[in-house]
């Protein structure tokens, strides 16, 4: 007999990591429970998605919000959900443990999904350790950093972040000969490594395009150096969660190349850099954060032709080879298909979370 009641505690903003996971684990997660019961609370600035909503109640998930940090109104929606069978909170560290004591579940668990690697950090969740029965860390490199920093020698367990794209078969695309298009997708901030890119590409002795996408402070300087030089910029703007799947797919197929300079050693395993990957769209990223995941054991290692990690300090270097280098092939292009299908696929997460929740039971 499947067990009765799951209990997720999330966010659903506009934009963002948590919306797409909690769509994609309440979707998961679903067979394995007669009822799910979703409580949200909202972030300030980033807006609550009012499709991700429509979505989760036509599948049958049972959504509270939460008003603030004043748990006192809903409480009755909280307690009437004593004893279930698991609570998940996906993030939202700083109610996620009143929660989870209110809640009372038999099995409880953390899914810490940020990289930021701090000493504060490290305190709060050795606390959360008393609270929840499992942490579930988003990449390996976090898992590892945990446990190397608690002291603890067995492994603990992560699960990548789900993509909210589903895979396209068929044959990828012919790409015509030309100058090589690398794209940029995201937040557009310093440490994302905006101004660093765009100097590499103004600088080029090749010639090159560079294609962006996103919001952010340094959209501004974007949209003017596309002005200044729309042989070299495209700027393509962002997009709403509902444009999202439409959108990626004429992104990627305008770009060779994905650009992931980030210089925020908090940064997780990008959803970005596995959408690209479905697409067959083969990245160049810095060997930071999260993104150090893909060298290890348990994500293959990806081979340099997929995902090529660079120290910050080289990524020029390796951007300037890629100028002067064949643009990727159909094999390379089909390697990061089948690299994501093996390792990232919904596939993988489900075995991943039945084994996450199997462990949690014993």
């Amino acid at each position: 007999m499947k067990p009765r009641r799951l209990v997720i505690f999330s966010s659903l903003p506009e934009v963002g990591g948590h919306t797409t996971t909690t769509l994609k684990l309440c979707e998961l997660l679903r067979p394995q429970f007669e009822e799910i019961r979703l409580f949200v609370k909202d972030i300030p600035g980033h807006g609550f998605s009012r499709a991700a909503h429509d979505e989760l109640v036509a599948g049958n998930v049972s959504l509270h919000r939460l008003a603030g940090k004043n748990l006192v109104p809903c409480l009755p929606d909280v307690l009437s959900c004593r004893k279930a069978d698991v609570f998940l909170a996906i993030g939202m560290r700083h109610l996620s443990p009143a929660l989870a004591l209110l809640v009372g579940a038999r099995q409880s668990i953390y899914y810490h999904i940020t990289h930021e690697l701090s000493p504060a950090i490290l305190r709060q969740l050795r606390i959360y350790k008393r609270f929840f029965s499992q942490l579930v860390f988003l990449s390996p490199a976090t898992a590892r950093w945990y446990a190397e920093s608690a002291g603890q020698t067995h492994p603990f367990a992560w699960a990548v972040q789900p993509t909210a794209l589903a895979m396209e078969p068929g044959p990828l695309p012919d790409r015509m000969p030309g100058p090589i298009r690398f794209g940029m997708l995201g937040r557009l901030t310093e440490e994302k490594g905006v101004g660093f890119l765009t100097g590499l590409v103004k600088a080029s002795r090749f010639p090159c395009t560079l294609h962006v996408a996103g919001r952010g402070p340094d959209e501004s300087e974007v949209r003017r150096l596309q002005a200044s030089q729309p042989d070299r910029f495209v700027f393509r703007g962002a997009y709403s969660p509902k444009e999202r799947p439409s959108f990626l797919k004429q992104f990627f197929s305008e770009i060779d190349i994905l650009c992931v300079p980030s210089l925020d050693d908090r940064e997780g395993i990008p959803n970005v850099i596995l959408e690209a990957l479905q697409f067959g769209v083969p990245v160049l990223a810095t060997n930071t954060g999260g993104m150090r995941s893909f060298a290890m054991r348990e994500l293959g290692p990806a081979e340099p032709d997929v995902v090529r990690l660079v120290e910050p300090a080289e990524y020029a270097a390796a951007f300037d080879a890629l100028l002067q280098a064949p643009l990727p092939s159909i094999a390379t292009r089909e390697s990061c298909r089948k690299y994501f299908e093996e390792t990232f696929s919904d596939q993988v997460l489900d075995v991943q979370w039945r084994r996450i929740l199997a462990a949690s039971v014993r």
